[in-house]
Order: structure tokens, then C-alpha cells, then sequence
């Protein structure tokens, strides 16, 4: 019999609940200052814990750093836009602003990317291996949306390459309570990229306001 009707957090749930706001805050701190300039004792306090209780979830910083980014990885996978029905600069246009608004909402585990590079070697292959999958599913979408006659012909692993480049980079300058909201960004960025990758003749591809001509 389920103990208090499962109302009540079993001990695995808890424990995910609180590696996940470990996380969280954890990356918060490494996108604010940096790995070298975070303590594990400014992520402690940022929780209300004690730095001896982030023991019971981390083996030290490093590892730390590594579960944010394998969360992080995860996260992005979750945005991935598989609705078939669509043609492939939609699901890309998505899958973007999902992947964005992922990055700079309140439950991101997003990290500048040349923080991986504080990784050992063996922790960065499986990163770098789980991120592929993201990559490579944002360059089938971009094989799809040529197929179709939607964008422009090339390289779609270069024309993603260069879309990554400008996405990631929200979370240098995206500041939470600022003009955009979330999703505004989100729509902003992924209106903005998919234009610049679509075939000449394609109608209006959907955005936010920011991409809007103001008189």
C-alpha cells in the first residue's frame, strides 16, 4: 500500500529534488562568475545549506560542473521539436525557441560552453557525445528544410555550427526582469536565425515583436 496515499515525496524523489535546485543554482553561479570565480560555498549559500551537505550529492566542484552540463545536455534534448507533420524550418524554428527560453528561464541549467573546457578529459568525451545528439538532430531538421526547397542549400552541419553560435550566447546577455521576456527572447532568436537560413521566396516565418519593423 502507497504510504500517505503518495502524497508525500519518497526518499529518490527528494533527492532529485534537491540535486535538481543544486544544479540549478550551481549553474546560475558558473554562468555569474565563472568556474574558477565560484566557491562551492557561494552555491551552499545561494540553497540555504551548509557546504558539507553538498557532499551527499557531489564529489567535489569538477564533478559538480560535470552534472550541470550532462543536466544541461538533457535539457536541450527535451527542446527537440519531433512533430513529423511539420516541415523542417518550423520544427527548427521550435526547436530553438524552446532550446532558448530553456537556457534563460528560471529552471535552466545552461553554462557558458567554455566552461567545459575545466573538465577532465574523460568527463568532456561524454558531454561532448551527449551534446551531439542535439546537434545532429538540429542538423537533420536543416537536411529536411532543404529537401523541401525551404533552406538554403550548403552545409547543414556549418549552417548549424553558425545558428549555435548565435543562440548560445543569450545567456551572456540575457538579464531576468529586463525589457524581453523569456519567451519574447526566445521567439526572437529562433525568428532571426531561421530567417537568415531560408531559401528566397519563403513567406513570413513566425517571431516575436523584436523582429518587428517599428516606425
Amino acid at each position: 500500500m502507497a504510504r500517505w496515499n503518495n502524497a508525500v515525496a519518497s526518499a529518490a524523489e527528494l533527492k532529485k529534488l534537491r540535486e535538481d535546485a543544486l544544479y540549478r543554482e550551481a549553474a546560475k553561479a558558473f554562468r555569474k562568475n565563472g568556474y574558477h570565480g565560484t566557491a562551492l560555498e557561494d552555491i551552499a549559500e545561494g540553497l540555504g545549506i551548509s557546504k558539507p551537505t553538498l557532499y551527499h550529492y557531489v564529489k567535489n566542484k569538477r564533478d559538480l560542473l560535470y552534472q550541470v552540463h550532462m543536466a544541461a545536455v538533457a535539457q536541450a534534448i527535451s527542446t527537440i521539436c519531433h512533430d513529423t507533420s511539420l516541415n523542417g524550418l518550423e520544427r527548427l524554428r521550435r526547436t530553438i525557441s524552446s532550446y532558448v527560453q530553456s537556457m534563460i528561464g528560471d529552471g535552466s541549467y545552461s553554462i557558458v560552453i567554455l566552461e567545459e573546457k575545466s573538465l577532465p578529459p574523460i568527463q568532456l568525451t561524454r558531454v561532448v557525445h551527449e551534446r551531439d545528439k542535439f546537434e545532429s538532430a538540429l542538423v537533420e531538421m536543416v537536411l529536411q528544410g532543404q529537401a523541401e526547397g525551404l533552406i538554403l542549400p550548403g552545409e547543414a552541419r556549418f549552417a548549424v555550427f553558425n545558428a549555435l553560435g548565435a543562440v548560445n550566447w543569450v545567456t551572456k546577455w540575457y538579464r531576468p526582469g529586463g525589457q524581453w521576456t523569456v519567451e519574447e527572447v526566445g521567439e526572437g532568436i529562433a525568428g532571426f536565425v531561421c530567417r537568415g537560413l531560408a531559401a528566397p521566396g519563403v513567406g513570413p516565418i513566425q517571431g516575436s515583436r523584436l523582429l518587428t519593423p517599428t516606425a
